[in-house]
């Protein structure tokens, strides 16, 4: 047997890789049409549509309250009277004001109708030469008076007017009514409870929450990788712990439009008809949202396209030689991806290789 030296064996390894012996064995696969859809799913939580936090704007203390948690309700239905005695003698004394100004309105006016007469008078005799003209002045001086005094008088009246309306618009808040049709969730206050007028100091907290639940949203964050091809009108399948194998369908209502930086996520959101109330408000679950669809899509197992530096190809063989073929990929679905553009679908590409082909190198199809 003869031995080699170290570099007698080098040159004996390239002497069989030059007479082909080094060709790599591969596995080829040819481009199929498949129908591709990117789906991703998520937690979702149900939320009510709309959910009103009641607190007061005036103080006084609770008169009734005729709901109670659980309630159904209609817009515009009181949910809870305050009684603010302070505030009705306020308003006494103001309508007390308005009608004095009211009367002195009146009585500006008709002396103004007066003066108007007399200086007409005046003017006339005047004009005759029956009296000076220093008459004529003194005259025209009384009636300028008399109107400014209108306009004064009307003023306070219309000053003692806004303060009226003001204060009869917080009597106003004193009763509290339902913002929409929806059920009371929650209840905080007694009648003989004292309250204090929210933006206060002592401002009460929510005292009352009304939430519609005839129709609900369902709530659900699409992160950074999928938010690019969610789009309004999406479809989505919808499972809840509560209701195990029903799914519930909908299609994507909204969406925020943009990324949270702290998650990288984007809300989206799903309105369901609920006016069976079947579902409740913060119920968990998951949805599925079908985000894009191919059919009929070029495709290749992904493990037949080779990424990283520069544009993504893939390894054609033709004959016993391979070409590195430049492709461009569209849906991406784990186990497939679309191919775009650089393969007609007749080609026989590479598999499965974990080691790098050199452009033109000599192989062997299994």
């Amino acid at each position: 047997m003869t031995i080699f030296p170290k570099h007698s064996a080098v040159v004996a390894l390239f002497s069989l890789m030059a007479l082909g012996l080094s060709a790599a064995n591969v596995q080829t696969v040819k481009p199929e049409l498949r129908d591709l859809v990117r789906e991703t799913t998520q937690p979702a939580t149900v939320q009510a549509f709309y959910s009103a936090d009641i607190g007061v704007k005036v103080t006084g203390y609770v008169e009734s309250v005729p709901v109670d948690i659980g309630d159904r309700v209609k817009k515009g239905q009181v949910l809870a009277i305050i009684a603010a005695p302070e505030m009705d003698e306020q308003r006494n004394a103001l309508k007390a004001e308005e009608r004095e100004f009211e009367t002195g309105v009146q009585a500006a006016e008709a002396n103004l109708t007066a003066v108007e007469s007399e200086t007409s008078r005046i003017q006339d005799l005047v004009r005759k030469g029956s009296v000076t003209n220093k008459a004529g002045d003194e005259a025209r001086n009384r009636l300028v008076a008399a109107q400014a005094e209108v306009a004064a008088a009307k003023a306070r009246l219309g000053t003692a007017t806004a303060r009226l309306a003001e204060i009869d618009a917080l009597i106003a808040y004193a009763t509290i009514i339902a913002p929409f049709d929806g059920i009371l969730t929650f209840r905080a206050v007694d009648p003989g409870d004292l309250v204090h007028a929210a933006g206060g100091s002592k401002g009460s907290d929510t005292l009352l929450r009304v939430a519609q639940v005839n129709k609900l949203r369902v709530v659900t964050h699409v992160p950074e990788r999928d938010a690019v091809w969610l789009d309004v009108g999406d479809a989505v399948e919808l499972e809840f712990d509560a209701f195990p194998g029903k799914v519930f369908t909908g299609k994507i209502a909204r969406k925020a439009g943009a990324l949270n930086g702290s998650t990288q996520r984007m809300r989206a959101e799903v309105d369901l008809d609920n006016s069976d109330g079947q579902l409740l408000p913060g119920l968990y679950g998951r949805a599925k949202i079908s985000l894009e669809k191919r059919p009929g899509a070029l495709v290749l197992p992904a493990g037949a396209v080779r990424f990283g530096q520069g544009p993504s190809h893939v390894y054609v063989v033709s004959g016993s030689t391979v070409k590195h073929q430049q492709v461009t990929i569209g849906l991406d679905h784990g186990d497939w991806v679309e191919i775009l553009s650089g393969l007609s679908g007749n080609e026989q590409v590479v598999n499965g290789m974990i080691g790098r082909l050199k452009d033109g190198a000599t192989v062997s199809v299994k």
